[in-house]
């Protein structure tokens, strides 16, 4: 139970400051980009909301938003893969991973966070 109860914190500690660092960015760099007129921006901005949405979620209903979390994070990976090819895999990799890794762990550690919510695991 133990192992759960760090688990769970560790997606929830990973995922905050994935969804943090990303929406900051996003919202500096992705801002910039939108007032100069460039629309470019906006699918990786959707697929971001997706994804921080999906960890949003995950706080109250673990197995529910990990899916979201991963989805949106495979989704990013692979859009961003299309957009700047094998060669880009790093960048994807960078874009994706800090989503899909805590969406697996909340998605493994849900059945007994939902029975024992956090508080209770002993």
């Amino acid at each position: 139970m133990i192992l759960i109860k760090i688990l769970h914190y560790l997606a929830l500690i990973f995922g905050f400051q994935a969804s943090a660092f990303f929406t900051f960015f996003l919202i500096a760099e992705g801002g910039a980009d939108l007032l100069e007129g460039k629309p470019n921006v906006i699918p990786i901005m959707c697929m971001m909301i997706l994804a921080v949405g999906g960890y949003l979620w995950a706080i109250s209903k673990p197995r529910k938003g990990s899916l979201l979390m991963i989805t949106g994070g495979i989704i990013m990976v692979v859009y961003l893969l299309f957009l700047g090819g094998i060669s880009e895999i790093k960048m994807a990799l960078i874009y994706g991973l800090p989503f899909i890794i805590p969406g697996l762990i909340f998605y493994f550690t849900a059945n007994k966070v939902e029975e024992y919510p956090p508080t209770q695991l002993n």
